[in-house]
């Protein structure tokens, strides 16, 4: 396979010496500072060279995929190009009378990889770069982003009718009289019928119920398609917060406290210059924390070893801060709420006693485990009740003082936090590139691990952009036809 793209290499040298193709472009920088043999011994495992029809070049099917990206291009809209942009055709290393894969040959090679294996093509890529000296390293940054899914969002008394709808379509596939008879219980039931919404959906509850009994009984029930549909009704019906059956992996979350989103959440690490060195993906509603231990230990196994980390405050949790301390990385976290916020509201704590006491003098009477780590702090309802400062200190729906509190609270805090912080913005820029210029801001796919790939390849792209302007500034070539002809001669 490599000798075949060595030939087609050789054969595109000679366009490209004959000024055919534009010297300065982006792609032929890439080109010159990535080397994707990776990509065959990667997926060495997958191709018999005895066995079976001869297939496409891993490495070129990785470089066309590669290219979709790039470009934000469809699988169909890549092959299309492929036809006729010269370019394209030398990057993905094309001869003329090369056959062209089509966009089903692309869809099947990029699951067949799956998520694990595109993690490692990513490793590969990061190992290059630090092998060539394009990376730091010194200064881990994370953080998440909202991926928005590629389906509708639907509420849960759509879900259940159209449920019904697929089940009774599944049993007419397998048995058309049984589908027949149970039609009627397919039926929506009428909004008008009912006064509130919780009423409406407690009857549509019960009449989806009545018909997975009814399915039960029959000899239907036991077909696949029947039985595959059957999970996912059952599902809705446990209210396991899913919120479409186009993509039922993917879930309601928030980027912010006014502003949901349906989707996934893409979790990135890089270094101080925003070369990605990690990433994973977690449905919209999961934690940012959730994501940050996988993060460091991908960036660990790949020895690195950075001596930093900064992230927002939504990491902000004293596990965490542990947990780095004691793989020697100073955390670089702002708190989630303001430092010495309770003594500067007049709460003092009795060490002694180990209790909290209020402005007014009334103490704590206990406390309960939180689950972000440290104590909500409870005060007397009775107390709370006769006092002066009830009116400020309380919230509408409070009817006692409770406040957070964690022990560890200013331990592991280093200083610099500001000029830290300044750092992590090269991760906002990062995902702001990813999103503009190569649509990560919606996802391409359904489902979670077909979201990671999308993911992961297009980190395979922003880390190979910057390796080539990195490695181009380090040798201080200039542009042009001198360039064309020093890569034809390479």
């Amino acid at each position: 396979m490599l000798g075949r793209l060595d030939q087609q290499r050789n054969f595109f040298d000679e366009i490209l010496f004959n000024h055919m193709l534009p010297a300065d472009h982006p792609l032929l920088d890439i080109d010159r500072a990535v080397d994707f043999s990776f990509v065959e011994e990667e997926t060495a495992d997958l191709y018999s060279a005895d066995q079976g029809r001869p297939s496409y070049p891993p490495e070129q099917l990785v470089r066309i995929l590669f290219l979709a990206v790039w470009a934000n291009l469809s699988d169909v809209q890549v092959c299309q190009q492929l036809r006729y942009n010269v370019l394209y055709r030398y990057f993905c290393r094309l001869g003329w009378e090369d056959a062209i894969p089509d966009d089903t040959t692309l869809v099947r090679f990029r699951q067949r990889l799956g998520e694990e294996r595109w993690q490692r093509l990513l490793q590969r890529l990061v190992e290059q770069a630090r092998a060539k000296g394009c990376l730091k390293g010194r200064w881990l940054v994370m953080d998440s982003s909202p991926v928005v899914a590629h389906a509708a969002a639907r509420t849960r008394v759509q879900l259940l009718r159209e449920g019904r709808q697929r089940l009774v379509q599944a049993v007419r596939q397998a048995a058309p009289p049984v589908a027949k008879e149970l039609e009627a219980l397919a039926e929506p039931v009428p909004d008008a019928t009912y006064e509130d919404q919780d009423q409406l959906l407690q009857a549509e509850q019960e009449r989806t119920e009545a018909l997975l009994a009814a399915i039960t009984s029959r000899q239907a029930a036991k077909a696949p398609a029947v039985r595959r549909v059957r999970k996912q009704v059952e599902r809705v019906l446990k209210d396991e917060r899913v919120a479409s059956y186009a993509d039922p992996e993917a879930r309601w979350g928030h980027q912010r406290r006014e502003k949901p989103f349906f989707g996934y959440k893409m979790h990135l690490a890089t270094d101080e210059t925003g070369f990605v060195l990690a990433a994973t993906v977690t449905a919209g509603n999961a934690s940012d924390l959730e994501g940050a231990p996988a993060l460091v230990e991908q960036a660990r196994v790949q020895g690195l070893r950075p001596r930093r980390l900064v992230a927002d405050k939504a990491y902000d949790a004293t596990r965490l801060r542990e947990d780095l301390v004691r793989q020697g990385i100073r955390p670089y976290i702002p708190q989630r709420t303001q430092r010495q916020r309770l003594p500067k509201q007049g709460f003092t704590y009795d060490k002694r006693r180990r209790q909290w006491i209020c402005p007014e003098g009334h103490r704590s009477i206990g406390q309960s485990p939180h689950q972000r780590g440290g104590w909500l702090v409870y005060f007397s309802e009775r107390a709370c009740r006769g006092c002066p400062r009830a009116g400020r200190c309380l919230s509408r729906s409070q009817t006692r003082k409770v406040l957070y509190w964690h022990p560890g609270t200013e331990a592991n805090r280093p200083r610099g936090l500001k000029r830290a912080l300044r750092v992590r913005t090269v991760i906002e820029r990062t995902f702001g590139e990813a999103k503009q210029w190569h649509g990560l801001g919606r996802s391409r796919y359904r489902g979670r691990e077909r979201t990671a790939i999308q993911v992961l390849l297009t980190c395979l792209v922003l880390n190979a952009k910057k390796m080539a302007r990195r490695l181009q500034d380090a040798r201080g070539s200039g542009h042009g036809k001198r360039r064309a002809m020093e890569w034809a001669a390479a």
